[in-house]
């Protein structure tokens, strides 16, 4: 533990700092005598929605605050007196209040009006673009979160512009954000960093997509409060806010699959105690299985799920306290394809250039070897303070527990009785924690600084893949925003230390290796508003340090059906991330959003093919070698929503990714290539009481015609082309709320395999696949 005393040091006089910087505050607010204080809502005029980011300050003080994500503002240390209080929103018309002020005032609600020629929120289909935001994001809520319920996080998320899935079969898949994934995209859960074995390429994020109330996705440069690390993007996945529930709430989600017989069941119960109303709690549980999936012409053996996940929550909302405690507990049993496990490497040469598996299947739920067994646990403690005329304080502390094994059928793992071992086991336990202090608006200015990171500690049992390790990383951040009328800038910078030690046995020597690396991070983001459009320029830099499995990976990778090798030169990646995006809205019947954006990656850590393959005594496999080298990924992304007639709309999405070796001029193996959606939404019923949309679509993905077919196994598969169709409908179901979703999926049951999945080099894709999903909702 040694190792970890010049970061434990850094890190507690940096929290001394942190908490003298915010005591030295605390003491000047406490020298005014002025003591009163405004407390309230900005609300929509139309819908009664919260308005998030509003300027609510008092003219004659010039000081104010911004509404956060439930429109709530506060404005502290004012003396008595008459006052004229300014409420000002990019996208509504400004409104203007007189107020005497003799006491507090509390839950004042002031409603906004849209302009005519905007929207609060432009809704181009598959996200939800924030156009008040400096940054670019894109959201997952409401109708759009329940069409993507019952499939995994990854999948659901394929409905943002330019995010894609690396799969691995049938129901493993993880986001990639702009061609890059795994350790260079990060998916914060629940305000934690999720922590498990992120670094397989087949190991998909532990999270049930139940969980969330809304999903949102930044790209690129603008994400240096939570990590410096973050080269590709974040991903939020944000449950509902403990202090939102009012009221007892039951929910019910069911989805149903023909392709698999696959079947996804989730409950949610919340509510507050009706003596204690600043006491509120949440329990939720989800349940999903699935068999052997179909492609249009045979099945695909031993590809069956499990899934048995819940959550609770408790929370406490009162004045300027807010605490939370919150637990989940994610398992899955997932079949590995049995097509992928090949006993040598002629067979393996002859399975790459046949057109079905050898080994044929039938349907069934049961899932043998190989196969692969995960389980997280996340709990989270959180305290939010509000220090009167000064801003807020939040601390987090989280702990996480990772558990995988991963069973394959060999002679070595057999035990005596029959049963299997676990050919590869890791075991992770990862800390967390995060104190964030956001201050009091200053004039134009709004921001915040704080300290996060975690300690974690990986051991593994049985064949070695990566080494044990303990590893020690955080940071500090400041991030600062400022406001005028059309134009809105935010700059951060960031310092990161990360470190860690290893120990593997080599030729019966224990090696015991000590890493570390720091360095800075910077971001810097504006936004300026034109009539009916809104530029957005965003440009950083980001780094980061080569994981352990890059250094020190050497065998197979079980469920990856692959032979992989580290490299121990390995040195830190460097990022210099830019883009631009123009969003353009007119009039509520055309939101437009175009992105041009470049990634130049110094010393780019790249896990590509290496041929030939290579045969042990497990069977034969692919191999994959991590190098380093200079890269550019660069590209393209359009999104619109029009409106062709009366209410109905066409949305259409594409976006291309082009990544380069600079240093050999070549294209990289493994990225995304260009993809075209479109589909249109046509109401068949719409009345107070109930409402009917048919939407029916189609995609387009391309062949990966950038990239060397010398470079890979197989040759890139060819273009295709996939139809799809749904009807949705609200209606009220014994006065309670539901809607229902009706599709099929790949309506021409089309033969085609996805670059982006592994299992490319032995299967086809899942062929048609019909569907229904429900939802009913009970709130007192």
């Amino acid at each position: 533990m040694l190792y970890i005393l010049p970061y434990y040091n850094f890190m507690k006089r940096t929290i001394i700092l942190l908490l003298l910087a915010i005591y030295s505050i605390s003491i000047r607010a406490q020298i005014n005598p002025c003591s009163l204080s405004i407390h309230g809502k900005i609300l929509e005029a139309s819908g009664g929605k919260p308005i998030e980011a509003a300027t609510v300050y008092i003219k004659e003080l010039q000081k104010g605050d911004h509404t956060n994500a439930t429109g709530e503002f506060f404005i502290y240390g004012v003396c008595p007196g008459n006052y004229t209080l300014i409420i000002q929103h990019l996208h509504h018309d400004p409104q203007i209040e007189k107020i005497d002020l003799q006491k507090n005032i509390q839950n004042k609600i002031i409603y906004l009006t849209c302009h005519t020629d905007t929207l609060h929120q432009a809704i181009v289909k598959g996200s939800r673009l924030h156009w008040e935001d400096i940054t670019v994001k894109n959201k997952l809520q409401g109708d759009e979160l329940f069409l993507g319920s019952g499939l995994s996080l990854g999948k659901a998320l394929e409905k943002i512009n330019g995010l894609t899935n690396l799969s691995t079969g049938n129901h493993i898949s993880k986001p990639a954000i702009r061609g890059l994934h795994s350790n260079r995209v990060l998916i914060m859960n629940n305000e934690l960093r999720q922590e498990g074995q992120q670094w397989g390429n087949e190991h998909a994020p532990e999270i049930d997509q139940y969980i969330a109330k809304e999903i949102e996705v930044v790209k690129g440069a603008q994400t240096i409060q939570y990590g410096s690390d973050i080269i590709g993007g974040l991903i939020l996945v944000n449950p509902k806010s403990m202090k939102l529930i009012d009221k007892p709430l039951a929910e019910v989600n069911m989805s149903a699959f023909s392709n698999g017989r696959a079947l996804a069941m989730s409950t949610t119960l919340e509510a507050n105690i009706k003596k204690y109303k600043a006491i509120s709690w949440r329990l939720q549980g989800t349940y999903r299985f699935a068999g052997n999936g179909k492609t249009p012409k045979y099945y695909l053996k031993n590809t069956g799920m499990k899934e048995l996940n819940y959550s609770a929550a408790v929370g406490y909302h009162k004045g300027n306290l807010e605490a939370e405690l919150y637990h989940s507990y994610f398992t899955s049993d997932l079949g590995i394809f049995t097509g992928s496990h090949i006993g040598n490497l002629s067979d393996l040469y002859a399975a790459f250039q046949r057109d079905r598996p050898l080994d044929s299947a039938q349907f069934t739920y049961a899932i043998d070897l190989p196969f692969q067994q995960v389980q997280h646990q996340l709990s989270k403690a959180k305290l939010k303070v509000k220090i009167a005329n000064t801003g807020s304080l939040k601390v987090i502390y989280g702990l996480q527990k990772n558990l995988r094994k991963e069973f394959d059928n060999t002679l070595a793992t057999k035990l005596p009785d029959g049963s299997y071992k676990p050919a590869l086991n890791f075991n992770l336990v990862t800390h967390n924690y995060d104190f964030n202090f956001e201050h009091k608006a200053l004039k134009r200015f709004e921001g915040s600084f704080g300290v996060n990171g975690f300690y974690q500690v990986n051991e593994y049992y049985g064949a070695y893949f990566i080494p044990n390790y303990q590893k020690f990383t955080g940071g500090f951040y400041w991030v600062e925003k400022w406001h005028k009328k059309a134009f809105s800038i935010e700059g951060g910078l960031r310092y990161d230390v990360n470190q860690f030690a290893i120990q593997k046995w080599e030729q019966n020597v224990l090696l015991n290796v000590k890493h570390r690396y720091k360095g800075f991070a910077t971001t810097l983001a504006a936004r300026y508003q034109f009539p009916f459009v809104t530029v957005h320029i965003n440009v950083g830099s980001a780094w980061r340090a080569p994981f352990v499995n890059e250094l020190y990976s050497f065998g197979v990778h079980h469920s990856a059906a692959s032979f992989e090798i580290g490299d121990r030169n390995l040195v830190p990646e460097r990022n210099y991330n830019s883009s631009i995006t123009i969003d353009f809205n007119y009039q509520k019947k055309t939101d437009i959003e175009f992105t041009l954006f470049n990634n130049y990656i110094h010393n780019y850590i790249n896990l590509q093919p290496q041929l030939p393959a290579t045969l042990t005594i497990r069977g034969a496999f692919p191999t994959f070698a991590y190098s380093q080298t200079n890269a550019n990924f660069y590209g393209a992304e359009f999104s619109s929503s029009t409106k062709l007639y009366r209410e109905i709309k066409l949305h259409v999405k594409t976006n291309i990714t082009i990544a380069k070796n600079i240093s050999t001029n070549e294209f990289l193996v493994g990225i995304p290539p260009a993809r075209m959606e479109g589909d249109v939404d046509i109401p068949i019923l719409k009345n107070s009481k109930q409402q009917l949309v048919w939407n029916i679509g189609a995609s387009y993905i391309g062949k990966q015609t950038r990239a060397n077919p010398a470079m890979d196994y197989v040759q890139p598969p060819a273009d295709y082309f996939l139809v799809h169709g749904d009807l949705t409908t609200h209606f009220s179901l014994s006065k309670f709320p539901a809607q229902c979703n009706i599709g099929v999926n790949n309506v021409l049951n089309t033969n085609y395999r996805d670059y982006m999945n592994r299992n490319r080099y032995y299967a086809n894709e899942t062929g048609r696949n019909f569907y229904i999903k429900f939802r009913i909702v009970n709130k007192s």
